[in-house]
């Protein structure tokens, strides 16, 4: 499918989006979705492969054109590998490729089972999932923004994660974790983090660790990914980071008045 019919596709379902401001913010950081959601066969035929696609993100549009502008930038580059503040082109050139990609695997897959004489090959059919939303978190003016991401493009099973950003409302500017925190956070969260993944897996040391799941050799670390909320941050170990496929997405979610001392 060539790029100009996949932009019909989602000017056409653009009016109908429900735009939303953030609540106490008004007009200057307001957000709008994106949205694409079709079912792409590969060839004609109920039998035939299909690549689905179910994309909801976010894009600003606000009166603060500073914010909205490094906002729509990092959101396209993070997603879609793309340097623009448009999404919606980044989001249809990323489309654009996976489709490439989904017809290309299908066609290898064709031409293997001509060689192999196989009367009905099967195909790959490729599934991406993507949802967003944004949430003030607390006082600071900060603002985050929450990535669901599933994506099969065949094998046993497809891939779950989820991105969480943070930016300052005054510039759009990303807030890292040696930004929010002060030097030396590393030493005070890792015990923390290590208590709480005990709890969350019912476990009394690491030692019992691989027996609920998790990866009892792998030293507890401060991710990089990690969501600022009202009374708390929320650090997110994605599938194969601290445990296997089967255990999923752990989120530990540390008070902060259990690290007000290190909160900058």
């Amino acid at each position: 499918m060539k790029t100009e019919s996949i932009l019909k596709i989602i000017v056409a379902i653009l009016p109908l989006l429900f735009l939303s401001s953030c609540s106490g913010k008004g007009d200057k950081y307001a957000f709008q979705y994106v949205t694409f959601k079709q079912t792409l066969p590969y060839e004609p035929g109920k039998e035939n492969p299909k690549c689905n696609f179910d994309m909801r993100v976010l894009q600003a549009y606000g009166t603060d054109t500073m914010f909205a502008d490094a906002f729509n930038k990092d959101i396209s580059e993070t997603l879609f590998n793309k340097n623009t503040t448009d999404v919606r082109s980044a989001m249809i050139s990323f489309i654009d490729s996976i489709i490439v990609n989904f017809k290309n695997d299908n066609l290898e897959l064709q031409e293997y089972a001509k060689q192999q004489k196989e009367i009905n090959p099967l195909g790959i059919g490729y599934n991406y999932v993507v949802e967003t939303s944004v949430s003030y978190g607390n006082n600071r003016d900060i603002i985050g923004c929450h990535v669901n991401w599933y994506e099969y493009t065949g094998g046993a099973h497809g891939r779950t994660f989820i991105t969480c950003r943070n930016y300052r409302l005054e510039d759009g500017s990303i807030v890292t974790l040696d930004d929010y925190l002060k030097p030396g956070y590393e030493s005070v969260l890792i015990p923390i983090l290590d208590d709480l993944l005990l709890r969350e897996a019912g476990c009394e040391s690491r030692s019992e660790l691989d027996r609920h799941g998790y990866f009892s050799e792998t030293p507890m670390f401060v991710p990089d990914n990690f969501e600022i909320r009202k009374d708390s941050i929320a650090f997110i170990f994605n599938q194969y980071e601290i445990a296997p496929y089967s255990t999923g997405i752990t989120t530990l979610v540390v008070p902060e008045n259990d690290i007000r001392k290190i909160i900058r």
